[in-house]
Parts: structure tokens; C-alpha cells; sequence
């Protein structure tokens, strides 16, 4: 993947969580935390790093068709590698 694909992919990832935090606004960290363990237990049991886990489970079937639960998983991927203050 070329370094213009990288930072076109993390862009778009921190537009999510910045949506997302700018929706939930106080129940964001609520929201996220069950896609952050999700994450988590998908890159540990596959020993696979952070962003390979976020797209193994982006293109299962029950994520396809849900916008809201992708921009959720893409917001807790970001917190995973850079936690908001």
C-alpha cells in the first residue's frame, strides 16, 4: 500500500471518530468501548495488529449493512492506536 493510500485511509478514519464524538457527544466513550474490546479480542485471538482486525471485522455480513456500527468500529480503532484526550 503506497504512503498516499495510508494517509488517505487514516483520514478518513479520524473523520469518523470526529463524527462520531461530535454525535454522541457524552455517550461517546460509552458507544465505543464494546467495539474497542471487539477489536481487541479479534487482534489478539488472530494475532493480527489493530487495523487488520478493524478489517476483518468491517467486511463480516452483520457489519455491511450497518453505517452506524462501521463508523463506531473505525472511531474505536483510532482511540485503540490514538486515544483522545
Amino acid at each position: 500500500m503506497s504512503s498516499e493510500q495510508l494517509i488517505k485511509i487514516s483520514a478518513k478514519l479520524y473523520q469518523c471518530r470526529d463524527t462520531a464524538r461530535r454525535f454522541f457527544r457524552e455517550e461517546y466513550k460509552e458507544k465505543i468501548e464494546p467495539y474497542i474490546g471487539l477489536i481487541k479480542t479479534v487482534s489478539r485471538e488472530n494475532n493480527i495488529d489493530t487495523l487488520n482486525a478493524v478489517i476483518k471485522i468491517a467486511l463480516l455480513d452483520s457489519m455491511q449493512d450497518n453505517g452506524m456500527a462501521q463508523m463506531l468500529l473505525f472511531a474505536a480503532a483510532v482511540e485503540i492506536i490514538e486515544p483522545s484526550k
